[in-house]
This record gives C-alpha cells, sequence and structure tokens, in this order.
C-alpha cells in the first residue's frame, strides 16, 4: 500500500538550507583515530541520524576541517564509523577551533581551544561523570546486610541529585544566552511539587503531578533557537511529548499539536520541523479515527501561512484536505450511488443495518482475491448481526466483475459497480489501494475505515464498548 506523505516536500528545505555567512575552520586532535581513513565531520537531525558535512583524513596528527560556508549551530559529531563518534558543540559563533582528546576516555581527556561554549558542556559532562564515581562509590561502600541500607542508599543519593540539580542551576544562570547553557538546561528534568493538592472532597488529586508534568514539559526548549533541531534531544522529547503525554484521540491531538506548534513560531525553522513532524506522524496513522488531524493542520497552517510553499504543492494540500474533510471519522458517508448487477440502484443509506461495510475492491486485485473467501465467510456470519456489506467494485468491466463472483461465490452478499461512471473513487473516497474497507454505524456515520476482515468484529466491539462508556459519563 503506497503511502501518500505530502508534508515530505518540506524536510530537505529544512537540512541543506545555508546563510551566506563566514565559512568554518575546525581541527581535532583524537588520539586512537585512524591514519589512514576517512573520518567526517556530521550533526544529528531528527530520528537520532547523522547528516555529514564534511570528510578528511589525518594529516600530521590532526583531522583538519575547512569549509567556506558557515556550519549551522547544532550538536556535531566526528565520526570514524557508524557506531563510533564523539559530540561537540558548534555554536554558529566560534567558527575556527581546536579540540585534543583520545578515544580510550573522550569526557575526561578532552581540551578545547578557542570554544568557551564547548568548555562549559564538557565542564558539565565532566562533572556528572563525577557524579557517577561518587554514585559508584556509595553503592560499594553501603553494605547489603545493614538493615539501614536502603534508607542510607536512598539519603546519599538525594544528596547527589541535589548537587547535580544546583550545578546545573548555576551553570546555567551564569552562562545564560549561550547554546551550551541552552543544551545543558534541555536534559534538565521538570521537578514536580512534592506537596499535592486537594481536592474538593478532601482527597488529594490523583492527576496533579502528570498534568504539571505536562504543563512544564517545554520550560527548558528554547523554541527560538533552530540550534535544538541539530541535536540529539529534541525530536527524543517531540516523540515522548506525544507518545507518552498526548491522549491519542483526535481532539487532545489536534490542542496539543496546536499548543507545540505555537511555540515553533518563534523561528521560522523550527516552525516548519515541528509541523512537518507533527503531520508526518498522523497524516496516515495506523489508529483509527485521526485522519481529521491532518485536516486540522493543513487547513490551520499549511493552507494559511505556509509561505515556504509554491503554488503546486499548495494546490497539493488543497486536493488531500478535499478528499478528506468529508470521508473524517464521525462524519456521515458521502452518498454513494452504485447498481447490482440486475440494473437496480442502491446507496448506503438505503442500509437497513446496525452496521454498514463499504468494501471497495478490484476483480484484478491480487490481495482481493486473497481475500475475498474471508469476506464471504464473515458475510455469512455478519446477517445474524445486522451487519450489512455493500462489496463495491472500483472497475468498470461487469464480465470482470461476474467472474470474480462466480469463482469467489460472492453471490451471497451485495455486490454492486459504478455503472454510471460517477465516481473516481481514488478521489470520492480515497481508495488509493484496494481492498479498502469504510465501517459505518445505524446513521451511516463513519467509525471505522481501512480496518482488515479479521478485525472487524472486533472493531465494532470496541466501538459499541466506547459508545456504552461515553453514556455512563453523561
Amino acid at each position: 500500500m503506497k503511502r501518500f506523505t505530502v508534508s515530505a516536500i518540506l524536510i530537505f528545505s529544512l537540512i541543506f538550507s545555508l546563510s551566506a555567512q563566514e565559512g568554518y575552520d575546525i581541527k581535532i586532535k583524537l588520539d586512537g583515530g585512524p591514519k589512514d581513513k576517512m573520518v567526517y565531520l556530521a550533526h544529528f537531525f531528527g530520528y537520532n541520524q547523522y547528516i555529514k558535512v564534511d570528510s578528511t583524513m589525518q594529516q600530521d596528527g590532526v583531522y583538519h576541517f575547512k569549509g567556506e560556508e558557515p556550519l549551522k549551530g547544532g550538536i556535531y559529531l566526528i565520526v570514524l564509523n557508524p557506531s563510533k563518534y564523539y559530540d561537540f558543540i558548534v555554536s554558529g559563533g566560534e567558527p575556527q577551533f581546536s579540540m585534543a582528546a583520545d578515544t580510550v576516555n573522550f569526557v575526561k581527556s578532552v581540551s578545547f581551544t578557542g570554544s568557551p561554549e564547548n568548555e562549559i558542556l564538557f565542564g558539565y559532562r565532566k562533572f556528572l561523570s563525577s557524579m557517577n564515581d561518587k554514585a559508584s562509590a556509595i553503592n560499594a561502600s553501603i553494605k547489603a546486610d545493614d538493615p539501614n541500607a536502603s534508607t542510607l542508599k536512598r539519603e546519599k543519593m538525594m544528596e547527589l541529585q541535589e548537587e547535580v540539580a544546583n550545578y546545573i542551576d548555576k551553570t546555567t544562570t551564569d552562562n545564560e544566552g549561550t547554546f551550551a547553557a541552552k543544551v545543558i538546561a534541555a536534559n534538565k528534568e521538570i521537578e514536580v511539587p512534592k506537596e499535592i493538592p486537594l481536592n474538593a472532597d478532601g482527597t488529594k488529586d490523583s492527576t496533579f503531578a502528570f498534568r504539571y508534568y505536562k504543563a512544564h514539559y517545554w520550560d527548558n526548549i528554547d523554541f527560538s533557537d533552530p540550534r535544538n533541531l541539530r541535536t540529539p534531544f529534541f525530536l527524543s522529547k517531540l516523540e515522548k511529548y506525544f507518545k507518552d503525554l498526548v491522549y491519542q484521540v483526535q481532539d487532545s491531538i489536534i490542542t496539543n499539536a496546536d499548543h507545540v506548534i505555537t511555540l515553533s513560531k518563534q523561528d521560522p525553522e523550527m516552525y516548519r520541523y515541528v509541523l512537518w513532524w507533527v503531520t508526518n506522524k498522523y497524516e496516515n496513522s495506523e489508529i483509527v479515527g485521526l485522519d481529521g488531524v491532518f485536516v486540522h493542520l493543513a487547513e490551520e497552517y499549511y493552507l494559511k501561512d505556509a509561505d515556504w510553499l509554491d503554488d503546486e504543492q499548495r494546490k497539493k494540500f488543497q486536493d488531500r484536505v478535499k478528499i478528506l474533510k468529508p470521508l473524517r471519522t464521525g462524519e456521515v458517508f458521502p452518498r454513494l450511488l452504485v447498481y447490482d448487477l440486475e440494473g437496480n440502484a442502491r446507496t448506503v443509506q438505503d442500509s437497513k443495518g446496525k452496521y454498514t461495510i463499504v468494501y471497495f475492491y478490484s476483480p484484478d486485485c491480487g490481495h482481493c482475491k486473497d481475500a475475498a473467501p474471508e469476506l464471504v465467510e464473515y458475510n455469512a456470519k455478519a446477517k445474524e448481526k445486522g451487519i450489512v456489506i455493500y462489496n463495491v467494485s472500483v472497475d468498470y468491466e461487469t464480465e470482470k466483475l461476474k467472474e470474480f463472483i462466480d469463482k469467489y461465490k460472492t453471490g451471497d452478499m451485495l455486490n454492486l459497480w459504478d455503472k454510471g461512471h460517477h465516481y473516481y473513487f481514488r478521489e470520492n473516497y480515497d481508495v488509493y489501494a484496494t481492498p479498502t474497507s469504510f465501517i459505518l454505524d445505524s446513521e451511516k456515520r463513519i467509525i471505522g475505515k481501512r480496518i482488515p476482515i479479521e478485525e472487524f468484529d472486533r472493531f465494532i466491539e470496541f466501538h459499541e464498548k466506547q459508545m456504552a462508556r461515553k453514556s455512563q459519563t453523561k
């Protein structure tokens, strides 16, 4: 099945657009690095992958990266091989600097000349390393058979955590405005107040910690600084937010997407990336009922203020919205006038079923042929449950349709076709691959689409439980 990715038109311009400024000159002395093999300069960008920007070989013990174009700020790497690389900051304000380290213990050995930003970052990393050493010493010093071992360990670890928190606060305050301080702050955990407020009935608010954490989740991310895009942490925070903190239903996703996209509007590059990422995540989500998310993003952002789109790109969004908008979950299924082989007109609105399944297929489709026996078997059981199946061919050759019906014994269900050639099914019903199914309730509202046959009953049962739960909460 071909995936539609209209938002992919964004990402390449984000990666490769550079402005004409001063170039870069970075010298790296790395003891233990290969002497006769090419190494690469790269940076992080989305999905924890890195983009190569330069390459060189060791000369006189030094890897020298130099270019006329400036490097966009971010976390960069010297890559020895796909599994071995060492990272450092390129702030964008330090075009020329040098670094010396060894591959045995990079963090402890590294030093910089001409890069205060890296001195700040690696001062922090070296501090964390010392804290890990202290934690190991604490674990080793407390005997397991000591009845107070757990309490002692917890108290000492809390002291270390407080020391780390104080170091981060002081470092970020003392170096406010530097990219290094922003990187350090971005990795700081949100501290939820220990005192939990009470509900009106005097009980503790069990949702407080979650709500507080979510409300302050983005506190330490500077959305006005696009250098965050070229780090390993920004995307992971974005993914965690939508995976762990956003309820995966349409309204919740739209509300939270609007919140993050609005934050990202502080910088054009951040805005384009965040909008692209959210759109890419939800435009063809496997979760049923989220099709309205793409429609909302397209109408609210791409078709309003996406000034980077040209006319052709904008039209792609317009066309996609035109197709999807009437087919969103919860909408009444668009009128479908088709005919059986006796020439009788049928519309979905005529169906008396408790549920109606509109099943689009092609007599020439291999997947449709494979699924036909299963559909016939399901149809026999579905009738007893008040489920009606409209088996709609998207092809116009009646001979092929008759052959399919005879071969796969589908004659006991409604076998239909577009006798009047009223529809282009790809545009009218988003049938970009066959088979494609829509499940409708008794009011002909769409409750599910592209559900496989083996999941029809389970999906309907799930829908009924959801409806029962909603009615109980009213």
